[in-house]
């Protein structure tokens, strides 16, 4: 079995992680919003391409505020900033986030691998009648997340 991540945390570490995600969610979860779904797709994107026009559009606008008719300056000058302010945050949570499920994914996978191994010795153990594995292999299969015992049953009618 090859063992790709060994990670470690110590309970000091994960108190202070645990204290920053809660500053996150303290400061920034008043703050932002919920689009209902699909909504989303309905509203114009500013993407990538549009963000320099953006820019430029407010900078005119607050340069020549004669053709802002029906626009609201100071809140197009906010929701600017929001962009750019979120944005950075969105970019190094988003990285933070994938790396964090991929290494959830990883540890997961070589837990369950090590977990099926386990059990797979156990019943081994339960042939050759070893000590504890007939109650360990009746605690594991009880918990082994295939099928379940009405779908075996099933199949065997």
């Amino acid at each position: 079995m090859d063992n790709r991540i060994s990670f470690s945390l110590d309970e000091a570490d994960a108190q202070e992680v645990r204290t920053a995600l809660n500053v996150l969610d303290r400061k920034l979860l008043p703050l932002l919003v919920e689009l209902a779904q699909g909504e989303a797709r309905e509203l114009p994107v500013m993407g990538d391409k549009s963000y320099a026009f953006v820019f430029k559009a407010l900078e005119f606008a607050k340069q020549y505020p004669e053709f802002a008719g029906l626009i609201d300056v100071a809140e197009f000058e906010k929701d600017v900033k929001t962009v750019q302010v979120l944005r950075e945050f969105y970019i190094q949570l988003s990285q933070l986030t994938k790396k964090v499920h991929d290494t959830m994914t990883l540890a997961g996978s070589e837990a369950y691998v090590a977990g099926l191994t386990y059990y797979g010795t156990s019943k081994e153990g339960l042939k050759r009648k070893v000590d504890n594995a007939p109650f360990i292999v009746s605690e594991l299969k009880n918990r082994f997340p295939g099928r379940s015992s009405r779908s075996q049953e099933n199949k065997s009618e």
